[in-house]
């Protein structure tokens, strides 16, 4: 008999344990000028440090759960409308609290802008981009090293042996050379100073056309015959 009644008494105390300490609280959303339900407006309260959300429904209905006994402060917000809170929402167990009904207000509504497209007579360079053509190469000391004239600019740097340059930070092979519009893969290309006609160097701001990597581009355009025919004509 002791053993009947200790059990009873240990499953109504069970039962007791067992009941929830959780709520939740239902509540509608409408537009407040046309009284029309707003579906799909996010609803959200912070419990316990985590937040609890929801959406409206088409008819502008929503319901948040499971919610730990307490008071709630609910957000309501909806792109095209301002944030609404209501606050001091009381939860309690196994109750479900019905909020008070939400009107949103429109957002400010900015007028239209219109955008006028123009074609700019002088084209604004801004690409963070350094060139050296062939009297800067053929003076320079370094002329027989790619990787050393683009370090030359200023706007690269260069490993220990002078093989690979590094654009801000970026991993070695990160460059893209383009010789004549080719773009050239692997090591540094080796070309002739003599047969140089340009060297640019972009760092920054890359052009779309040269989007496809992480490091920086260096740009060598080369000397037609008619360039070298010239020069020789004038030594």
């Amino acid at each position: 008999m002791k053993t009947m009644i200790t059990l009873v008494l240990g499953l109504l105390g069970l039962g007791l344990f067992a009941q929830s300490t959780y709520g939740e609280i239902k509540g509608k959303v409408f537009d407040k000028d046309t009284k029309e339900p707003i579906p799909f407006a996010n609803v959200h309260v912070m419990a316990s440090g985590e937040m609890v959300g929801s959406q409206t429904n088409f008819d502008g209905k929503y319901t948040l759960k499971p919610l730990p006994a307490g008071k709630y402060d609910i957000v309501v917000s909806c792109v095209g409308y301002q944030t609404y809170t209501i606050t001091g929402n009381e939860v309690k167990p196994d109750q479900i609290t019905f909020a008070d009904s939400v009107l949103l207000s429109s957002d400010l509504l900015l007028p239209p802008v219109i955008v006028e497209a123009k074609i700019n007579i002088i084209e604004v360079e801004t690409h963070n981009k350094v060139t050296i053509n062939s009297k800067a190469i053929a003076i320079s000391p370094v002329k027989q090293n790619i990787a050393m004239l683009a370090v030359g600019t200023g706007q690269v740097s260069t490993s220990a042996d002078g093989g690979e340059i590094y654009f801000r930070g970026a991993r070695a092979g990160d460059a893209i050379y383009l010789v004549d519009g080719v773009k050239i893969t692997g090591s540094t290309p080796r070309i002739p100073s003599s047969g140089i006609k340009s060297l640019s160097v972009y760092s920054g701001g890359l052009p779309a056309k040269y989007g496809d990597t992480m490091g920086g581009v260096i740009v060598v355009e080369t000397k037609s015959y008619f360039d070298m025919y010239y020069e020789s004509l004038s030594k």
